[in-house]
This record gives structure tokens, C-alpha cells and sequence, in this order.
């Protein structure tokens, strides 16, 4: 049984992410995960490894972050990847966590950042 704080928690991440996938219609799935590359709340489609994703994305925006740092750019805010289906953006949602989204090929990349940035925004307080 998980515990009735943790419960709650995953309750309210999940309607910050429905509110904020719905600002942006393509969206097929996202993601919350630790600094670490822990899975904390997704909503991913069948057959993909979470904990796989998450160790990736972490992965990446460590990687960038340090890239921005070392050429004196400041604090990463976002990565946002362009591929043969769609994108996917990568933000901090504060100190400890990650957001991932992915969309398709068709949504307009300045909706994604909005959505991603409105759920960052009411996520990072809660962790």
C-alpha cells in the first residue's frame, strides 16, 4: 500500500500534467523523473521503458547543462529535440526534477514550451 502523502502527491501531478498536455493538443506522453534518472510520475505509451527514459534524460540534461556552463551561458532552462516524429523538450521542474514531453510531428513548438514551462512551474513547489 503506498503511503496516503505519497498518494496524494502522485494525484496532484497528474492533474498539473493532464491540465498542462491539454494546452498543447499532440502531446503522446510524458514524464517527471528525478536529477538522478528516477521515474516519479509518467504517463508513457505501452511498451516503452520507463526507467530507461528516465536514466537517458537525465543523462542528456546533465550533459547540456554542464555544456552550457562550460561556455559561459548560464543555467540551462530547456533542451528541445527535433526528430523524425516529433519533439521532445526536457525542462527542470525545479531542483530535483525533470519533465520530459514528447508530441508529434505537428504541434506548434511554441505550445509545447508552454505547456512544459506551465507544469514546471506549479511542479517545482511540490517536490
Amino acid at each position: 500500500m503506498l503511503d496516503p502523502g505519497l498518494e496524494e502527491l502522485q494525484g496532484k501531478l497528474r492533474l498539473i500534467m493532464e491540465e498542462s498536455t491539454s494546452l498543447a493538443s499532440g502531446i503522446r506522453a510524458w514524464m517527471l523523473l528525478s536529477k538522478e534518472g528516477l521515474p516519479i510520475s509518467s504517463a508513457v505509451p505501452h511498451g516503452l521503458e520507463e526507467a530507461e527514459i528516465a536514466a537517458m534524460a537525465a543523462s542528456i540534461l546533465g550533459v547540456a547543462d554542464l555544456a552550457a556552463e562550460r561556455l559561459d551561458q548560464g543555467a540551462l532552462e530547456e533542451i528541445l529535440m527535433t526528430n523524425e516524429k516529433g519533439l521532445v523538450i526536457m525542462k527542470s521542474a525545479g531542483e530535483k526534477a525533470i519533465l520530459v514531453l514528447a508530441a508529434s510531428k505537428g504541434v506548434k513548438t511554441g505550445l509545447l514550451v508552454y505547456a512544459a514551462t506551465t507544469a514546471a512551474d506549479k511542479i517545482a513547489p511540490l517536490l
